[in-house]
């Protein structure tokens, strides 16, 4: 009963932070002479207003669900992986590499070396990161930044010496054979069949936290490391198994970027998706279902900024204000919480 409760106020917490955030991204539109109402307008219109705009928003959630999912199963245990960025770099390399080196083995199987390889590379980065800070207490948030930019700049020289393309300008590989391409489910949409497979993913990892002992101990591990030592939990070994998976799933969003995006790995394959996962799996505390919807939320976001700065000539930049806003009400609910108890309590002895 409590914990409905709880997530009753979150949820109602949620909500309003997001109509604030609104609510002033509309005063500073009006500030600026734009008619809010028009502008969110574009906006939605710029996301769901025809089959490829809703095509392209929901192209732009797949990265930002497996690496909202990625930061979720980390968090939730203890340990903080903020090197997604880096795991996703390297996670696609591996299957761009799988792609262009194996040309002639059957599609399925290169898929599935792909898929493989770049969950390897990307769980293996985030490995070490784990170890250093269960076994020497060495900060893992420190570790996993540093270690985002050296994945970065170490697949930035790969792709512009050693595996630099053939053929055209520097910055990439060649490209996968077109038979390893993902199928495109709308015409000039990025859109493809790794929706599918993010959906596959995410009903997974709802089922792993939610319905299995394994998830159980990740909370458990997460929110009172000492009663789960107690209870015959090896705290040590879960943290490491969910950098593990975080850095997996990081990789394999790396991996969908290259066979349903870019055909490619290329040195700026991403815009930043594993940090927008992480704000998104931060606003809904780690929720599988709450991630799914948050990152349609930012998407739509993402989308429809460009509509609405084409139609109504406010800056598309005005959508990271809005997340910004949402974020810091949602940072601060407890101590809005704590300010509006204060409040009802001096009102009642005033009362009184």
């Amino acid at each position: 009963m409590f914990k409905i409760k709880e997530n009753m106020e979150y949820l109602t917490s949620l909500f309003l932070s997001i109509f604030a955030a609104l609510f002033i991204g509309a005063i500073i539109m009006v500030f600026n002479g734009q008619n809010p109402i028009v502008g969110y307008g574009a906006l939605v219109v710029g996301a769901f207003g025809s089959k490829y705009k809703i095509a392209t928003t929901f192209a732009k959630t797949v990265p930002l669900i497996l690496t909202g999912l990625a930061t979720a199963i980390s968090f939730m245990s203890g340990i903080f992986n903020i090197g997604g960025e880096g795991q996703l770099y390297l996670g696609a390399f591996a299957a761009a590499y799988v792609g262009f080196t194996f040309t002639g083995l059957p599609v399925f199987v290169v898929i599935i070396l792909a898929i493989m390889a770049s969950a390897l590379v990307g769980g293996l980065y985030a490995y070490f990161p784990g170890v250093l800070k269960v076994k020497y207490n060495i900060d893992e948030v420190i570790t996993t930044i540093m270690l985002n930019s050296v994945a970065i700049l170490f697949t930035n020289y790969l792709v512009n010496y050693p595996f630099a393309a053939s053929q055209g300008k520097m910055g990439g590989t060649d490209m996968i054979s077109e038979a390893f391409k993902f199928t495109k489910l709308v015409r000039l949409s990025k859109l493809n069949t790794s929706i599918f497979y993010t959906a596959l993913i995410a009903i997974f990892m709802y089922y792993l936290i939610k319905k299995t002992s394994f998830g159980y101990n990740f909370k458990m591990v997460g929110e009172n490391g000492i009663f789960a030592k107690y209870a015959g939990v090896n705290n040590k070994k879960y943290m490491i198994r969910a950098m593990i998976i975080s850095g997996a799933l990081c990789g394999i969003a790396g991996a969908f970027e290259v066979y349903g995006v870019h055909y490619r790995f290329l040195q700026n394959i991403s815009k930043g998706y594993a940090f927008d996962g992480m704000l998104i799996a931060l606003i809904v505390r780690n929720n599988p279902v709450g991630i799914v919807l948050m990152s349609i939320f930012f998407a739509m976001l993402k989308t429809g900024s460009n509509s609405m700065e084409i139609a109504t000539g406010i800056p598309s930049e005005l959508i990271l204000v809005i997340q910004s806003i949402i974020i810091l009400f949602i940072a601060g609910e407890n101590g809005f919480k704590k300010i509006i108890k204060k409040r009802k309590l001096n009102k009642g002895k005033l009362v009184k």
